[in-house]
């Protein structure tokens, strides 16, 4: 991959091919769930083709190039984070839709924003981390709550996309992803819906003034 400007998507579709078997797709930043979860069944990976302002540096709603390449495309050379990815798309693309909010839970607290304890520490693996310097070191502060990485948990986590995160869940090694793509979710969805969600950690949005 080129060091000095941004990769074109045909050398990482010849990097993910020769490695995992994946390709990547040029999308319009955010897509529907339908769109989205096809798109991964078929091992193609949504890369939004913009690139984020210098004032949004530091956070962005919308994932951009950066966040795609830096975050999710390096990922996907793992098998077991690319068997996992995989896995995902093809269970939520037969999930109906009442059900697809409980499996985003389990995007977001692993592909985006998951962390991974290891013998030297905490560290990144989520993308929407590893491309925002500012939660990157906000990870490191005493302000988030961390806890080990429990699905029927994360089923029961609301979040919001639009702040820094109030809880973050930790796996041992990119191997617990490939565990978890085994496991039997949509029974675990079944039973997080019978116990309800977990009280937000944090704000309610604030409402635009009309």
């Amino acid at each position: 991959m080129p060091h000095d400007r941004i990769p074109q998507l045909s050398e990482l579709n010849e990097v993910l091919l020769a490695t995992t078997g994946w390709q990547v797709a040029p999308v319009p930043a955010l897509i529907d769930f339908d769109e989205f979860f096809r798109l991964l069944a078929n091992k193609q990976f949504p890369v939004a083709t913009f690139i984020r302002s210098r004032e949004e540096f530091d956070y962005l709603q919308e994932p951009d190039i950066f966040h795609e390449i830096f975050g999710h495309c390096a990922m996907l050379t793992n098998p077991d984070f690319a068997e996992f990815t995989h896995k995902y798309g093809q269970l939520g693309y037969a999930a109906q839709k009442k059900d697809r909010v409980y499996l985003a839970r389990i995007y977001w607290f692993t592909v985006e924003f998951g962390l991974m304890q290891t013998e030297d520490g905490l560290r990144i693996y989520g993308g929407g981390i590893l491309s925002s310097p500012g939660e990157t070191q906000y990870v490191y502060s005493n302000t988030p709550e961390i806890s080990p990485m429990n699905v029927l948990d994360v089923l029961r986590t609301p979040y919001r996309i639009d702040i820094m995160q109030p809880q973050y869940y930790t796996i041992n090694s990119i191997h617990d992803l490939f565990d978890i793509s085994q496991m039997d979710i949509m029974t675990l969805v079944e039973r997080a819906k019978e116990l309800g969600l977990h009280d937000p950690k944090f704000p309610p949005k604030e409402k635009l003034a009309s």
